[in-house]
């Protein structure tokens, strides 16, 4: 039940628009290959401090998370990932997450991914090229600060901000 409000949640928060990591938060583009960008996000029970890039991020978590009230960008990763490859990305700590190109752009302008975050199972999804699709994960930090990760690729064939 929780992987799911998770996917519901993660759906949710895509839909609220995520375009604002995308211009403070892009990979070098070379219009030939698909760049996957991993963002690396805490949130937390005890701060009160939201980066200014994550408040709809933050609003939307807060739904099903009302305890959350801090939210920080941690780092942000790019990497190139060949159809049917896989990439993994180091997140926070000894934390991984691996994402795979499963299927190229289709005609819409939409990539299949599998993201493997920490302690939850693959998430398969089909998302738009350039927007970010969040996913809060059950991993905890030492300091009690809950990982979240948005994944984003770019740009794709038919992209109108290369």
């Amino acid at each position: 039940m929780r992987q799911l409000s998770a996917h519901l949640l993660c759906a949710a928060v895509l839909l609220a628009g995520l375009g604002l990591l995308a211009g403070a938060r892009a990979c070098p583009q070379d219009g030939r290959e698909v760049k996957v960008s991993v963002v690396t996000i805490l949130a937390s029970e005890q701060s009160k401090k939201v980066d200014p890039e994550l408040d709809c991020i933050a609003r939307e978590v807060r739904k099903v998370h009302p305890n959350l009230t801090g939210f920080r960008v941690v780092k942000t990763a790019c990497k190139s990932v060949p159809l049917r490859g896989t990439e993994s990305f180091d997140l926070v700590v000894d934390q991984k997450a691996s994402v795979t190109v499963l299927r190229d752009a289709d005609k819409n302008n939409r990539v299949r991914l599998k993201v493997s975050p920490p302690t939850m199972g693959e998430v398969t999804y089909i998302t738009p090229c350039g927007k970010f699709f969040p996913i809060v994960t059950r991993y905890q930090t030492k300091e009690q600060e809950w990982l979240l990760l948005a994944v984003r690729v770019q740009p794709c064939p038919g992209d109108k901000k290369k």
